[in-house]
C-alpha cells in the first residue's frame, strides 16, 4: 500500500484545507511513494513514539498533533524530527482540520461522554447535545473522570441539562456555549478567567485535561482507516507522553 492513498483517504475524513490558517497539517515527513504496511497511531509524535515505530516496524505515525509546527533552529539526535528521518518514519498529523471534522475529535469527545441529539458546529470547534440524564455538575465531573479515563477533573458547580464540548484546548468555547444556551461546558483546558465567565454565567465548565480529551479520537480514527485498508496494520500507540499524577 503507498502511503499516498491512505494519504487522500484522510484528506476524505479530515481536508487538510479546512485546518486553521496558522496550522500545519499533512504529509510533514516522508515520501507518499513510500509502501505502508504498519501504522502508528498516536495523539502526540514523541521521541518514546517514534522509538515505538520503529521497534514494531511501522513506518507511518498518524496522529493529532503537528511534529513540525514552529520553525527547527537546532536539531539533535534525541528530537521526533531527527528520529523519523533516521528511521525512515513518515508522520501524517490531521489537527485542527481533525477538530473540525464530523468525524472528528469533538464527535468522539460527544461519544466517549454519550451525548445525545448532537450538533456539530464545525467553524467554532464545538459540539453540543444533551446527556443520558440531567444530573448534577459534581456527579457528571466523576462521569467524565471515568468515561475520558482523567487523572482528574476540575470543574465549577451547575446543574448539566445540555452540555456543549471543546477538545483540547478549547477554553474560549466557553463563551459560545453561553451564547448557545448551554449550561455545561467541557474541554481539556480553562484558564482563571474562563473559570469565573462560567461562574458568572452560570455555566458548570469541566477542565478534563488536553490529552483526556483528545485521546479519544485515536480508537475511532483507527477504525475508519482499518476498515479502509485491511491490508495494513493499525496499531494504538502506548505511550502516553502526557502520564502525570493529582495528589
Amino acid at each position: 500500500m503507498k502511503l499516498s492513498s491512505i494519504i487522500t483517504f484522510a484528506q476524505q475524513i479530515a481536508p487538510f484545507e479546512s485546518a486553521a490558517e496558522w496550522d500545519n497539517v499533512g504529509l510533514l515527513v516522508g515520501s507518499p511513494e513510500w509502501v505502508i504496511d504498519r501504522v502508528l497511531l498516536a495523539l502526540d509524535i514523541t521521541p518514546d513514539v517514534v522509538r515505538e515505530a520503529h521497534k514494531i516496524g511501522a513506518r507511518l505515525i498518524v496522529s493529532h498533533h503537528p511534529v513540525i509546527f514552529s520553525p527547527l533552529h537546532t536539531l539533535s539526535p534525541d528530537h521526533a524530527e531527527y528520529l523519523l528521518a533516521k528511521y525512515d518514519v513518515a508522520a501524517l498529523c490531521l489537527h485542527t482540520n481533525l477538530d473540525r471534522a464530523e468525524q472528528g475529535v469533538n464527535t468522539a469527545l460527544g461519544a466517549a461522554l454519550g451525548l445525545k441529539n448532537t450538533t456539530l458546529y464545525p467553524d467554532d470547534y464545538l459540539l453540543v447535545g444533551e446527556p443520558a440524564e440531567p444530573c448534577s455538575a459534581e456527579a457528571f465531573a466523576a462521569f467524565v473522570k471515568e468515561k475520558l479515563h482523567a487523572p482528574s477533573v476540575r470543574f465549577t458547580e451547575g446543574e448539566v441539562t445540555r452540555v456543549a464540548v471543546s477538545s483540547g484546548g478549547g477554553g474560549e468555547g466557553v463563551e459560545l456555549a453561553a451564547k448557545y444556551g448551554f449550561d455545561a461546558f467541557v474541554t481539556g483546558e480553562l484558564k482563571h478567567h474562563q473559570y469565573l465567565y462560567a461562574k458568572q454565567h452560570g455555566i458548570a465548565a469541566f477542565d478534563a485535561g488536553h490529552f483526556s480529551t483528545e485521546d479519544v479520537v485515536i480508537a475511532p480514527l483507527r477504525d475508519l482507516l482499518a476498515a479502509k485498508f485491511p491490508e495494513v496494520d493499525f496499531i494504538i500507540s502506548e505511550t502516553n507522553p502526557c502520564a502525570y499524577r493529582a495528589v
